[in-house]
């Protein structure tokens, strides 16, 4: 069901088409019949928008959530990108199968964000999430940041592992740094 949750613009996209076809071809040849078989899929879509409207996946929650923290970052508010941590959250170098780093290193590295590593400007150049459970997901985001440290805007990407906690609050649980321009990061870059 996630899978279909998390690509039903893609369905509704498909049954919009099929529905066109249905009613070109009934015009073309003046068939009522045609025209009345592309109620079916036009029925699909109402469905399809009605479930997407009203649904919420996993990967959804990691969007929300990284997007959250980008803003709090970006905000110089450490104690708002704090909150979206689990208190177990680990940080990782490369990937995540490198030696983390526990919750601690992620609180040192976000209060350097409202000192020497202020954010000056960040965009978001990619954002996508994918379902992994009813309670997790994974999102990646790339962006582009200038810090009060760098020099100039620097090319990032992330990736995060959501999860919802037992007191049903989606939160991080890992976050592992991926790149920093073409190169693996190290923690000393936080």
């Amino acid at each position: 069901m996630n899978n279909f949750l998390e690509h039903r613009w893609a369905v509704g996209l498909i049954l919009a088409t099929v529905a066109a076809l249905l009613i070109v071809i009934g015009l073309r040849r003046g068939s009522v019949k045609w025209l009345l078989s592309a109620a079916a899929p036009l029925l699909g879509i109402t469905v399809t928008i009605a479930i997407a409207w009203f649904s919420t996946t996993p990967a959804d929650h990691a969007i929300t959530v990284v997007e959250k923290l980008v803003a709090a970052a970006v905000a110089g508010n450490p104690a708002g990108a704090k909150a979206c941590f689990s208190i177990h959250a680990t940080i990782h170098m490369g990937t995540a199968e490198q030696p983390g780093e526990d919750r601690s290193r992620i609180d040192i590295a976000f209060d350097s964000f409202a000192t020497r590593h202020r954010i000056e400007s960040n965009s978001i150049t990619s954002l996508t999430a994918a379902t992994t459970s009813d309670d997790s997901a994974t999102a990646d985001l790339s962006c582009r940041t200038q810090t009060a440290s760098s020099y100039g805007a620097v090319a990032t990407r992330w990736q995060f592992e959501v999860t919802r906690e037992p007191d049903g609050v989606w939160r991080i649980v890992g976050i592992t740094w991926r790149a920093v321009g073409n190169m693996k990061p190290s923690l000393s870059l936080l």
